[in-house]
């Protein structure tokens, strides 16, 4: 998969020694977050790229969250990524920095005119989620979706873009990064239709639970230097603006 030029450079001449290696579990591919098949995804590189910046390389291991709980108690796996604090995987771990963030909207076609200023307003529209959304987006939206009949859940978060421009539902709960990637990869002329961000939920911010406290403050010291150098900006916008990534 293509990358841009100076962000290859970047990470090779950053190069590690294989006793260097810091294995972390991530959940299943979540794009363009997390890409399972390709070892990439724009928060993996943001990862790999801090550690290699303090000469570190980094493994992979790709399984359910929870049976990420059942490695790092092991000591199978060095950390975690995408926990918050509250998550059973951060009991007694060194938590990072913030290092990503999900931003989450409901979204409809502008045509549609739809007025949606709070959560119970999609009482009234067929709403496509995304799988465990009902969990995830507080009370408020959980009750909604226990009072709308029309909601329902989805795994493959491209086939909700699809729906959403076919007009085979009204409304999407999504992260803006996730529909501007899958939205670039249709193929069909009714993706160019506007669409209305309706911002119910507030940002959510995801750390990496570490067992080691030395390790995860190499991976904010490396962190720092990605953010302050520009590259992880230019990380995500790569995944974002091509749509051959």
């Amino acid at each position: 998969m293509l990358r841009l030029g100076w962000i290859i450079c970047l990470l090779s001449s950053w190069a590690s020694a294989q006793d260097n290696v810091i294995k972390l579990a991530s959940g299943l591919t979540v794009e363009p977050y997390i890409i399972q098949e390709q070892d990439a995804g724009f928060e993996a590189d943001i990862v790999k790229a801090a550690f290699a910046a303090k000469g570190y390389e980094v493994a992979f291991v790709y399984q359910p969250l929870l049976e990420t709980q059942a490695s790092f108690r092991s000591k199978s796996i060095d950390g975690v990524l995408t926990v918050k604090a509250n998550y059973p995987e951060a009991s007694g771990a060194y938590l990072s920095d913030d290092y990503i963030n999900y931003r989450n909207y409901a979204v409809s076609l502008t045509a549609n005119g739809y007025v949606i200023d709070q959560i119970q307003a999609l009482r009234p529209y067929r709403v496509i989620g995304f799988i465990q959304a009902h969990m995830a987006l507080g009370e408020d939206f959980k009750r909604m979706t226990q009072n709308n009949p029309l909601y329902q859940e989805m795994s493959d978060q491209r086939n909700q873009v699809e729906q959403l421009f076919k007009r085979e539902t009204d409304v999407i709960i999504i992260d803006i990064r996730i529909l501007t990637y899958y939205r670039n990869r249709l193929t069909h002329n009714p993706k160019n239709q506007p669409v209305n961000l309706h911002p119910l939920f507030e940002t959510s911010h995801y750390q990496i639970a570490f067992r080691d406290a030395k390790i995860r403050d190499v991976f904010n010291s490396g962190l720092k230097e990605v953010r302050d150098s520009g590259m992880y900006d230019a990380i995500i916008d790569s995944y974002l603006s091509n749509p051959n990534l």
